[in-house]
C-alpha cells in the first residue's frame, strides 16, 4: 500500500530492556555521576532533546510494551503481568502505520507475545504479523534462551545451535540460575559469557535489524524497532566488554545491607553490557547516515523500565522506586531542537502518538498517549502535570518533586523526589492535604477504573 504521508519520514526506535535513566554518559544525576561510556546515545543527545523526567507506565516487560504498543495506560492496556500476551485483535501504533504504507519492522525481543511467541526459528510468527508488523527477527529474552535446550525455540537459539554454542550457553545460564535461587539467598554471577561477542544476544539483535537496513530500497518509508535484550540482567557482558571496566568505580549502592554480592562488579558489568548496546547505537546511526536518509529519519532511544542494581537491597525491576521506574528517553531528527534538555513529564506510553504524529497520521482520540511533537519543537511546555505508573500490588501519581505510592497491602508513602531524590523520608503524616489531592487525581487519571487487580 502506498504510503498517505506524501513525505513520510523513517522511524528508528532504539529499545534496550532495563536500562535505568541515570546510567547514560549525558546524564547527570541525583544518585551520583555514572562513570558509563556512552558516547554514542550522547551524540544523539546533542542533536536532539533528552528527557529527564519520563516514566514508564509500569516496570515490567510485558506491561510496559503493551501500554506503548496500545497508547493506553497500564489499567486499560490488557496486559497485567509478564504472563499475558497482548490481545493481536488490539488497536495498536504498529497497526496504523503498517496500514498507512509504512514497513514495520523488529528484531530482538519486543514481548508483546508471552510463552509460544518465540517458534518461528526464522524470526517470524503469525501473531507478530497480526501485530502489525510486516518483517521480523523476533527472538526471546536472556533467561528465555533456558527453553532452547534441546531444540531451538527462537532465531538467537536457532543460530547458537547452528554455531555449536547452544550447549555451552545454556549450561552457563544454568548455572547463574542456580546461584541466584540458591541456599545462600540471591548471589549474582559475575564472570563474562562464554559466547564470543559476535554471537552475544545483542549484538545478534543488533545485526538483525542492520540486515533490514542494508537489504531495504532507499525511499521507502519504514520503522525499525530494535529491541535490545540488555542490559538485562542476568549481567554476562562479554569478556572483551568487561575488561573495558576493570578497576571502575561507580557510585555505591544505597540503603542495602546486601553483604553477598559485589556490587563494583555488577555495576561494572551492566556499564559494559551499556557499552556494547551503545556501539551498535552508532552503527545503525551511521547506516542512516549512509542510505542519504538522515534528514528524514527520526531516531528515539528510550527503555521500557529501570533496574534496582542492588539500590535498597533489590534488583531487578517491578517497585515503584525511581531506579525501577524513571526511564531514558532521547528524540532526534528533522524539526527536532538541537542539544535540549527537557524536564517535562512524560510518560513511556508517548511515544506511541510522537509515532504517528510525525508518520502524519491522527491519534485515536481514546488512548492516553499524547503526542510529544510540540515539546521537541520547543512550541510547547506544558506537557502533563501528572504522571502515573502501576503493577499489580501498588500505583503511584507524581508530579515531578512530590510523588505518592499507593499499595494493596500496607500504608500509602509520599515522597519530595527534590530534597529526597533516593526516596527514604515518608511525608505522609506531614502532608495530609497533598496526600489527599494526589490520591483523588490518581483516581481520576485512572478514568474511574477498579483498584488493582481488575486490569
Amino acid at each position: 500500500m502506498p504510503c498517505r504521508n506524501d513525505n513520510p519520514p523513517n522511524l528508528l526506535f532504539l529499545f534496550p530492556d532495563q536500562w535505568r535513566w541515570d546510567w547514560l554518559g549525558c546524564e547527570e544525576s541525583p544518585f551520583g555521576r555514572v562513570p558509563v561510556r556512552t558516547p554514542h546515545i550522547d551524540a544523539l543527545a546533542r542533536r536532539g532533546v533528552g528527557f529527564t523526567q519520563c516514566r514508564t507506565n509500569s516496570p515490567l516487560c510485558a506491561p510496559a510494551r503493551a501500554a506503548l504498543a496500545t497508547g493506553m495506560r497500564y489499567h486499560r492496556c490488557g496486559v497485567p503481568d509478564n504472563g499475558y500476551s497482548l490481545d493481536t485483535q488490539r488497536n495498536n501504533f504498529l497497526k496504523i502505520l503498517r496500514d498507512a504504507g509504512y514497513r514495520v519492522a523488529v528484531s530482538g525481543k519486543p514481548d508483546l507475545q508471552k510463552h509460544s511467541q518465540w517458534k518461528g526459528l526464522d524470526g517470524w510468527t503469525r501473531e507478530i504479523g497480526q501485530l502489525g508488523f510486516t518483517e521480523s527477527l523476533h527472538q526471546a529474552g536472556k533467561w528465555n534462551t533456558l527453553l532452547g535446550e534441546q531444540s531451538p525455540e527462537d532465531v538467537y537459539m536457532a543460530h547458537l545451535h547452528r554455531e555449536g554454542l547452544a550447549s555451552m550457553h545454556i549450561a552457563d545460564y544454568k548455572r547463574r540460575d542456580s546461584l541466584r535461587h540458591g541456599s545462600e539467598g540471591h548471589l549474582l554471577d559475575i564472570s563474562p559469557t562464554p559466547l564470543p561477542r559476535e554471537h552475544y544476544t545483542d549484538d545478534f539483535c543488533a545485526r538483525s535489524a542492520l540486515s533490514f537496513l542494508e537489504r531495504w530500497a532507499p525511499g521507502e518509508p519504514w520503522f525499525l524497532w530494535v529491541n535490545f535484550p540488555g542490559p538485562h540482567e542476568p549481567f554476562d557482558p562479554p569478556e572483551e566488554l568487561q575488561r573495558r571496566y576493570d578497576g571502575v568505580a561507580f557510585p555505591e549502592p544505597f540503603a542495602t545491607d546486601d553483604k553477598l554480592n559485589d556490587h563494583q562488579a555488577i555495576r561494572r558489568n551492566y556499564a559494559a553490557m551499556i557499552e556494547g548496546i551503545d556501539e551498535w547505537v552508532g552503527r545503525l546511526v551511521d547506516k542512516v547516515v549512509e542510505r542519504g536518509e538522515e534528514e528524514r529519519t527520526f531516531i528515539v532511544f528510550a527503555s521500557d523500565h529501570g533496574e534496582m542494581l542492588g539500590d535498597r537491597g533489590l534488583w531487578y525491576k517491578g517497585v515503584p522506586w525511581e531506579p525501577s521506574v524513571h526511564v531514558p528517553l532521547i528524540v532526534a531528527g528533522p524539526g527536532v531542537q538541537a542539544g535540549v534538555t527537557s524536564d517535562a513529564l512524560v510518560e513511556l506510553i508517548d511515544l506511541s502518538a510522537t509515532f504517528l504524529e510525525f508518520a502524519g497520521e491522527a491519534v485515536p482520540c481514546d488512548w492516553d498517549a499524547r503526542s510529544l511533537r510540540s515539546l521537541l519543537a520547543g512550541e510547547c511546555i506544558n506537557h502533563r502535570d501528572v504522571q502515573v505508573c502501576e503493577l499489580r500490588r501498588w500505583r503511584l501519581i507524581t508530579d515531578g518533586r512530590h510523588k505518592l505510592i499507593e499499595y494493596a497491602d500496607e500504608p500509602p508513602a509520599l515522597f519530595d523526589l527534590s530534597d529526597d531524590p533516593h526516596e527514604l523520608k515518608n511525608l505522609i503524616k506531614q502532608e495530609a492535604q497533598l496526600v489527599s489531592d494526589f490520591s483523588a487525581r490518581l483516581h481520576e487519571e485512572r478514568t474511574g477504573a477498579g483498584f488493582f487487580l481488575d486490569v
